[in-house]
């Protein structure tokens, strides 16, 4: 599935959407597999802010009633026991989709997130989301093109962000917003 989501690439516009006071949300997912026609969203974690700081914060596990590879869960350390007596994703989609309604996404590799979070929006009948959205791994590259590796993990040891649990969703929404904040200035 191909996300409605205009990506924006006029990245000498974000400095002046970001003074302006502009809301964005960086959010990420944690997934059952790496393509959403067999796979679920597992977690969905996201901080809104503006220039001023944070305004709102998320975080959730949903049970993808389906079992978790090993692979997945050692990657991002959720286990199928801690997935058992969390919602189902149908019954926090529709407040994780309110709290982004009017603010700027964004996300490092955006597609793979906007693809899980519009299939799962298609799956339950809702809109997809058509939020503008910044992909943060394609900003890295403008803002700088010299460096070898442009990973969320190598990005935020080169910028000395504390990036916390490296693949949990929260962790890395965080995280992908101090990138953005650090490339919005330089």
């Amino acid at each position: 599935m191909q996300h409605p989501n205009r990506i924006l690439k006029d990245f000498k516009r974000l400095h002046l959407l970001y003074k302006k006071g502009a809301v964005f949300t960086a959010f990420d997912t944690e997934t059952s597999s790496l393509s959403p026609s067999n796979g679920r969203i597992i977690e969905i974690g996201a901080v809104k802010f503006d220039k001023n700081g944070i305004i709102q914060k998320y975080q959730q596990l949903f049970n993808p009633q389906l079992p978790l590879s090993p692979d997945i869960e050692n990657l991002t350390h959720i286990t199928n026991q801690m997935l058992q007596t969390s919602p189902k994703i149908e019954e926090c989609l529709p407040q994780f989709l309110q709290m982004i309604k009017g603010t700027i996404l964004i996300a490092h590799n955006a597609q793979f997130d906007l693809n899980f979070l519009n299939f799962e929006c298609e799956n339950m009948n809702l809109k997809a989301s058509k939020n503008p959205t910044i992909d943060t791994l394609q900003y890295s590259y403008f803002k700088l093109p010299k460096l070898e590796k442009h990973k969320l993990d190598f990005l935020a040891d080169y910028f000395k962000i504390n990036k916390g649990s490296s693949h949990r969703a929260f962790d890395d929404a965080n995280t992908c917003m101090e990138l953005f904040k650090i490339l919005v200035t330089i």
